[in-house]
């Protein structure tokens, strides 16, 4: 058999030829797939994430709005000295390359501060509450001592003068006082009610004048 024929045997094979068709179909598929995926991500095209942080959330929305992005509020947080509706923190951070119609998460200066509900503290020792408060965000806590059997102990917690009950809420970081016991106070005070009398005047009899006393008197009454 010549070589012409066996070449003509080879590729006249319908499992050869089908072969070569599942092959070339496979690469088709998968230049379009890759060309299809480049275009899809565009690639090439991304945009660079501008600095949002100390903007107004409107002035963040609008500015993200320019570039095909959007914005996204995603949490707040009051501070006393921040400006309300600025911009504290964003993701991605400024410089970052996103595509287009990407949103951009914003936290923000809240402008309300948060309400906290405050527990029961009564008979909590002063360290206990103080504890206690800091850990809820609460950093100005006056200590006010009260006449008390027992010293160191809750009893009561107030805010702007009023007494404040179990699970009420006030906004964070308020200044709050606890009314705490002191048994220092309230033995002085037990002290200071009793009389104490004189050795001096006990022994004295109140029939026994002295002599002084009688010419005094004396005195007196002529003088009238």
């Amino acid at each position: 058999m010549t070589s012409n024929n066996k070449t003509k045997k080879i590729f006249g094979n319908k499992i050869f030829l089908n072969i070569s068709l599942i092959i070339g179909t496979g690469i088709v598929l998968i230049a379009l797939v890759l060309f299809m995926l480049r275009i899809y991500t565009r690639h090439g095209q991304n945009i660079v994430v501008p600095d949002l942080q100390g903007l107004q959330v409107e002035e963040a929305k609008s500015l993200l709005r320019s570039k095909g992005l959007k914005a996204e509020v995603v949490d707040s947080i009051f501070k006393i000295d921040a400006v309300p509706g600025a911009v504290l923190e964003q993701i991605p951070k400024a410089s970052n390359k996103v595509k287009k119609g990407r949103a951009i998460f914003l936290t923000i200066y809240s402008q309300k501060p948060q309400q906290i509900a405050i527990p029961e503290l009564v008979d909590y020792s002063e360290r206990q509450a103080r504890a206690l408060l800091n850990s809820l965000g609460f950093d100005q806590i006056e200590t006010v001592e009260t006449p008390a059997e027992y010293s160191g102990l809750v009893l009561s917690v107030e805010y702007k003068g009023r007494r404040l009950v179990a699970e009420e809420k006030i906004p964070a970081g308020s200044p709050i006082r606890l009314i705490v016991g002191s048994n220092t106070i309230y033995d002085s005070l037990s002290i200071n009610n009793e009389y104490v009398v004189s050795p001096d005047i006990q022994q004295k009899s109140p029939d026994k004048t002295s002599k002084t006393e009688v010419e005094q008197s004396k005195i007196d009454e002529s003088f009238f």
